[in-house]
């Protein structure tokens, strides 16, 4: 219980009292948490959310709400079984070899330099035999918010989580509520009939497996994948066989956006980006996407790429002079308190905030 640091307003104490109380309080929250299993039952009690809507950016517009990024709060002793359930899960999925390669999303010895690895080194591999790239990276709408549970259910089982373990993640993914917390304002608690919850450790492996099916998908059509939980990102060479490149393109996209929609998911045509690689930047034209996906996007001269700003040539300029920047702002704001802080924390400080930006 030690390694969780937050909670819920609805606690029926604070998080911190459940710690200095371990010695007494775990053997019975172990009670509830094996009852839970036996029973194939998650305590409608845990199954409430406050949402505390934070700004993305400081200077970002209250009065649009799509400013807002919601943080879901969930009942402290929620989180201590999901994180149970979800290293279970997760070892499952991983011994049973469950998950495609491709997938880098909160997964053991993954990260999002596996991802941004994985797709430069395609990228880079083509660059040398003379070839012409397009990156394409495919924006979803809330994805964690429009999982079917019911698809999500079948895909489990499909995966080898069957009896009791299905019936749990069952009981877990069924009415739950949530409402918004603006202090001192509470809006009325709202049913939810789909999506996984926020803030729970055990929702991005579950939003993994229902994932799953699309690696496969893509490399039918002959498209490179590399996807770190919703975030994907599509590579081929434009100038080795273009005629059939084409083609792959436009039927592996059209695929993919069938199979979103079949899913419940939102595939944002207007904010998917796409990048051009290479020697001959006018392989690609207008003609490269489907009509039926909407406007073509307009390929960009850089784009940022699971928080990495990458470019059409792949030198890094761009990432080196953001986060040289952001570090020398962060270095200007903590000279001004450097004077009243001593030496050893000074330097576990500009360690945390700037040096392990540059490493």
């Amino acid at each position: 219980m030690n390694s969780i640091h937050s909670g819920s307003p609805t606690d029926p104490c604070p998080h911190h009292v459940f710690n200095k109380a371990d010695a007494t309080i775990a053997p019975k929250l172990r009670k509830i948490i094996n009852l839970s299993f036996n029973t194939a039952t998650f305590p409608d009690s845990w199954k409430h959310a406050e949402i505390q809507p934070l700004l993305k950016k400081p200077k970002a517009d209250p009065n649009d709400l799509k400013n807002f990024r919601p943080i879901s709060l969930l009942p402290f002793p929620a989180k201590v079984i999901e994180k149970i359930v979800n290293a279970q899960l997760a070892h499952f999925l991983e011994n049973n070899s469950i998950l495609d390669p491709s997938q880098s999303g909160f997964r053991r010895n993954h990260s999002t330099e596996t991802a941004l690895l994985a797709a430069t080194d395609d990228i880079r591999q083509k660059m040398d035999n003379g070839e012409t790239s397009a990156l394409i990276l495919l924006d979803l709408s809330a994805a964690f918010d429009t999982v079917c549970h019911r698809t999500l259910l079948t895909r489990l089982h499909e995966a080898g989580i069957q009896d009791k373990a299905l019936n749990w993640i069952s009981s877990f993914l069924s009415d739950r509520t949530q409402r918004v917390r603006l202090s001192p304002f509470r809006s009325k608690a709202t049913n939810l009939i789909c999506g996984v919850p926020q803030g729970s450790s055990l929702s991005p492996t579950l939003f993994n497996v229902y994932m799953a099916p699309l690696a496969q998908l893509a490399r039918h059509h002959n498209l490179s994948i590399i996807s770190y939980a919703n975030d994907t990102q599509l590579v081929l060479s434009l100038t080795k066989d273009p005629l059939t490149a084409k083609t792959n393109l436009h039927e592996g996209l059209k695929s993919i956006a069938e199979w979103m929609s079949n899913s419940r998911l939102k595939l944002n045509s207007d904010k998917t980006e796409v990048l051009i690689l290479g020697r001959t930047p006018s392989a690609w034209n207008d003609s490269w996407w489907p009509t039926a996906l909407g406007p073509p996007p307009t390929p960009a001269s850089h784009a940022r790429n699971l928080g990495f700003v990458l470019d059409s040539a792949l030198t890094m300029s761009k990432q080196i002079n953001a986060v040289s920047s952001s570090c020398f702002n962060t270095l200007r704001m903590l000279r001004r308190i450097f004077k009243w802080i001593p030496t050893g924390t000074r330097k576990t400080v500009t360690q945390a905030l700037v040096s392990s930006r540059l490493d």
